[in-house]
């Protein structure tokens, strides 16, 4: 009966008429228990919400995408039950509808606002670490000159820090840091014309100028890479035990000091992973993971939407256990979160999130989802059961 529960209510989204048989099969189902029938409802106030956004949307709904995806995950698996598929279906359409009733009533959100009923969210800025370990904080908004000489210049202009470099001098060149702050991001823009996106808890070591056969970085954390093309000096990310040597191409590294995996995800062109005695040449849509405990590798096609989705400020994710989408949470609104109970951290969900939105709201989706609640503190937020 799941199955069939399962094309019913896809059906609803997509706006097809019900056989009586199905309307029947419905009925039964929503009998069982509060949750179904609780299910059952708020899958038709989506569907009645679907005829107000369609007179403000011209593009191919995202109900028909969700019908498709049904189908689609039937096919791929032997058995989909409706208390996890259905439950990554709403997360889904449920986020769609928040964002594009914001939409629709003009509401601004910038990436310096923060949202959470009770609770304060702190927005640090991120810092510039000097060679002789002075910092000086990053500008969010303004545009500023933070170091200026003959040698070298960096400035800030809309969460971006640009460095340029006099290249006509002859001198050693110095090593900077950016630190990314929880809470936060930034992006850096090289002598080189690369540019990098740090999300938050990342730092990156780098220096005012690139001499030499090679140019050089180091990350912690995580960032998006678009390499400036050169084919006479290759650019080398340097990561955990681990390096990354490009000529000019995208790519994303997730390295996290307290992640048990360093992850490498080429969008276009081509990289060498040099992992231990790994060698890997990646090709676009691929995914080189290294296990920093034993030193294992894997190479496998990856969707990179799910890998790069927050440089444009949100995320997609799939069948993602809920602990790991929590480490997320905690990353980017810079909060702490704990678990009532160890069992709620293997919950799934599938959907999209968008960053600088009402964290409140998104919690009322996923709790919608699930039976999990969400208790705001006065500086953490619990997680536990309904």
């Amino acid at each position: 009966m799941n199955e069939d529960i399962d094309a019913i209510l896809a059906n609803i989204l997509a706006k097809e008429p019900l056989t009586d048989e199905e309307k029947q099969h419905l009925q039964i189902w929503s009998n069982i228990s509060s949750k179904n029938e609780k299910t059952k409802k708020f899958i038709q106030a989506l569907e009645q919400q679907k005829k107000v956004l369609d007179k403000h949307q011209k593009q191919e709904t995202v109900f028909t995408r969700i019908k498709k995806q049904v189908y689609q995950k039937k096919k791929k698996r032997h058995i989909i039950y409706w208390s996890s598929f259905a439950a990554s279906i709403i997360l889904l359409i449920g986020i769609f509808l928040v964002f594009q009733q914001r939409m629709l009533h003009k509401e601004e959100f910038s990436p310096n606002q923060m949202y959470v009923a009770g609770l304060s969210l702190n927005q640090p800025s991120a810092e510039l670490i000097l060679p002789d370990g002075k910092k000086r904080l990053l500008s969010r908004e303004k545009a500023t000159v933070v170091i200026a000489d003959s040698n070298r210049e960096m400035r800030t202009d809309k969460q971006t820090l640009y460095v340029e470099s006099n290249n006509l001098i002859p001198r050693e060149f110095q090593y900077y840091t950016i630190n990314i702050p929880l809470g936060a991001e930034y992006n850096i823009i090289l002598p080189d014309g690369t540019k990098i996106y740090l999300n938050a808890g990342s730092s990156l070591k780098y220096p005012d100028q690139f001499i030499g056969e090679k140019r050089e970085v180091s990350l912690t954390g995580e960032g998006y890479f678009e390499v400036a093309s050169d084919s006479l000096h290759p650019f080398v990310v340097h990561v955990a035990d681990m390096s990354v040597e490009v000529l000019g191409t995208s790519f994303n590294i997730n390295a996290y000091p307290e992640e048990e995996w360093v992850k490498t995800t080429l969008v276009e062109g081509s990289v060498k992973t040099l992992c231990g005695n790994h060698n890997f040449i990646m090709k676009p849509n691929t995914q080189v993971a290294y296990n920093r405990k034993t030193q294992k590798v894997e190479y496998f096609p990856v969707n990179i939407q799910q890998y790069t989705s927050w440089k444009d400020g949100y995320y997609d994710f799939e069948d993602m256990p809920l602990k790991v989408l929590m480490q997320i949470f905690s990353r980017w609104y810079n909060i702490k979160l704990e678990f009532a109970k160890p069992e709620l951290k293997e919950l799934k969900f599938s959907g999209r999130l968008k960053r600088y939105d009402d964290l409140h709201s998104l919690f009322k989706m996923l709790e919608y989802t699930r039976d999990i609640k969400f208790i705001i503190g006065k500086d953490k937020i619990i997680i536990q059961s309904k």
